[in-house]
């Protein structure tokens, strides 16, 4: 009997979910605003000095932007040197008028969580988080600023002190859309 009834519930929620109605037209342009990642993309990396004198550092990588779940959102698959991976899922919520969206990769044992605003003026996608600091400090926030630049897209990345609002340059990610094949 309980099996019948959770079936049975199980089926009215996903009939009412069908029966929802598609997103509102004015969604559409937040979504296009995704799109503008779609694709493969070589990318460029620089980290600061590490410390005075030293020379910045350099890596490659490749991302990979594709659709998933009716275009609502856009995954983000990332390697770099074979060293580092990361996964990333973003999309708009219109609840919130933000965009959202969710990192892992190789380097953390957590889930970073993306709030982002987009000025069309600009062509810019301005993403905030936090990140986890080793105990006993508190999380430091983070800005990731991605200037859109046609077939090229620069991401700068800066942490910001919790206690001291100092901006710390993380690095720039150059990415340059790879030709159709």
């Amino acid at each position: 009997m309980r099996i019948a009834l959770v079936v049975t519930l199980l089926f009215a929620a996903t009939a009412a979910q069908a029966a929802e109605p598609a997103p509102a037209p004015a969604l559409a342009s937040e979504l296009a605003v995704l799109a503008l990642e779609e694709g493969v993309w070589d990318a460029a990396i620089e980290f600061p000095p590490a410390k005075p004198g030293d020379a910045p550092t350099h890596a490659t990588g490749v991302q990979t932007n594709t659709f998933v779940t009716g275009k609502r959102w856009i995954r983000n698959d990332f390697e770099v040197d074979a060293k580092y991976g990361g996964h990333g899922t973003w999309g708009y919520d219109p609840k919130k008028q933000r965009y959202v969206g969710i990192w892992v990769d190789s380097n953390t044992d957590y889930i970073r969580l993306d709030e982002g605003v987009w000025d069309a003026a600009s062509k810019t996608m301005t993403w905030t988080s936090e990140l986890r600091q080793p105990d006993p400090h508190p999380p430091a926030k983070y800005r990731m600023t991605e200037e859109f630049r046609g077939d090229t897209r620069v991401l700068t990345m800066t942490a910001i002190g919790p206690k001291s609002g100092k901006e710390v340059p993380l690095g720039t990610i150059t990415f340059t859309r790879r030709a159709a094949r």
